[in-house]
């Protein structure tokens, strides 16, 4: 009996001894003095580059150095990527929860249905968040082991769409630009130092990087290849601003042209600033031993911006090329070689398992109107419903009521329209397009309370 009540007294010794250890080694970790010796490996890193569309990274062949960070990424041993992938939907919110759940967005639904430009309210746009039914990427990773974390800079990425289901820890911005540069710096640090257990599992990190997404930061006076340029936020209501004067094709020649440039240069500085932000990200997960020994890393982006083409400015509502066209860049063990064209919510299953779905889904985006812009430029943009799909280098569109063909082998930017029918698979794309359009009730009032506070809704 005595000799049990020693080693029974002794396995509580031991027991305290090492909670202790365990409790001064976390503390040890949160000032700094060590790194995650236990769980520093098999992290998972999704980062989305908000708003970047593909044609504008040095990553997939743009004259400017937008991209250096992407473009080395890609170099690395066990890296994939395709500068031909396709965002599901034609904003954050649809796209972001694609990639969050692997649904297409009639699947999830969260998104603004279309509403009716005759009404001068606006009153038609019925918005909805990420239904709580829906499981959640990071719920699954959650299941896993893992300690999943968000920080976002667009503050649609947030818990109020939906979008913060399944993650433990969640940082969005307010507005735009509160998390960017050094601002991400802290955050990720203050996540990565004290939030994370250092003695628990492993790492699911996602983040959204909003640096491209208007308002545009001012460009520096010493930036090595791109002019001083002042800061840029277009008023959608101002009848004599600069967003309505482009769109209801007021502009001279010579105005027009001022006004393109302005938005290329400052727009190339956010999608450089969203590559410094990757490599932000990187470092910090790296330098805090989160990522030391195997790291599985998947960047996407949700969707990309028009700057003059097809007359229009802005982005959303429209599945032209500019608003379509992202990349997908993945980093594993053992990625597999990614197809061409390939829907960019594959970026799912690259997250989640490291591989592509055994049926990859169809290379389709969906866009619906914007009630209230569609008014702002006088009908001129922003009032169709449209629908995409790519099969190859061969695109179907339906838009404005009209059915487009394009081959994108020798019409890279959508100027000949082709003769020709819909097929009976594009056909029923249509009719579910239009169901969506008549669906009715009433938008949920936190969403757009949410919409409103980032300027998505006036």
């Amino acid at each position: 009996m005595r000799k049990r009540t020693r080693i029974g007294l002794l396995t509580l010794v031991l027991a305290g001894i090492a909670a202790g250890a365990f409790a001064a080694y976390r503390q040890a970790y949160r000032r700094g003095y060590v790194s995650p010796l236990l769980v520093g490996r098999d992290a998972v890193i999704f980062i989305v580059t908000d708003n970047v569309r593909a044609d504008h990274t040095g990553l997939c062949g743009y004259d400017r150095p937008t991209t250096p960070t992407l473009s080395a990424l890609s170099s690395v041993e066990g890296a994939r990527f395709t500068c031909r992938a396709y965002a599901p939907g034609s904003w954050t919110l649809p796209s972001h929860a694609s990639f969050f759940t692997g649904e297409s967005v009639i699947q999830h639904g969260a998104h603004e249905y279309d509403g009716t430009v005759d009404d001068p309210k606006g009153t038609g746009i019925l918005a909805k968040l990420l239904r709580p039914e829906e499981t959640t990427l990071a719920e699954t990773m959650r299941e896993r082991g893992y300690q999943t974390a968000l920080i976002a800079g667009n503050p649609i990425v947030s818990k109020r769409m939906g979008l913060g289901q399944g993650y433990q820890y969640v940082h969005t911005a307010r507005k735009f630009g509160e998390l960017d540069a050094e601002k991400l710096d802290s955050t990720l640090q203050y996540l990565l130092r004290r939030e994370l257990d250092p003695t628990g599992g492993p790492l699911f990190l996602t983040v959204n990087l909003a640096d491209a997404h208007r308002p545009w930061t001012a460009i520096p006076d010493d930036h090595p290849f791109l002019h001083p340029k002042s800061r840029l936020q277009f008023d959608n209501e101002a009848e004599d601003g600069k967003w309505r004067s482009f769109l209801e094709g007021r502009m001279s020649v010579p105005e027009k042209r001022k006004f393109l440039s302005h938005i290329t240069d400052v727009y190339d500085y956010g999608v450089e600033r969203a590559d410094t932000g990757v490599r932000r990200v990187l470092a910090a997960v790296r330098e805090s031993g989160w990522c030391r020994d195997r790291c599985r890393i998947v960047v996407t982006s949700d969707h990309g911006e028009f700057i003059g083409e097809h007359g229009l400015i802005d982005h959303g509502f429209y599945t032209y090329e500019e608003n379509a066209n992202v990349f997908v860049l993945a980093v594993g063990a053992e990625i597999p070689a990614l197809p061409e064209p390939l829907s960019a919510s594959t970026a799912y299953w690259l997250v989640r398992d490291g591989a592509l779905p055994e049926t990859l889904p169809p290379v389709e985006q969906w866009a619906w109107p914007h009630v209230r812009r569609a008014i702002h430029s006088q009908g001129h943009a922003f009032a169709s419903a449209s629908v995409a799909r790519w099969t190859g280098l061969a695109k179907e569109m339906w838009m404005d009521g009209k059915y487009l063909r394009f081959d994108l082998r020798v019409d890279p930017h959508e100027l000949q329209v082709l003769t020709g029918d819909p097929d009976a698979d594009f056909a029923a794309l249509l009719h579910t397009l239009d169901a969506n359009r008549m669906m009715t009730g009433m938008s949920e009032s936190s969403v757009t309370e949410a919409l409103k506070a980032a300027g998505y809704m006036e």
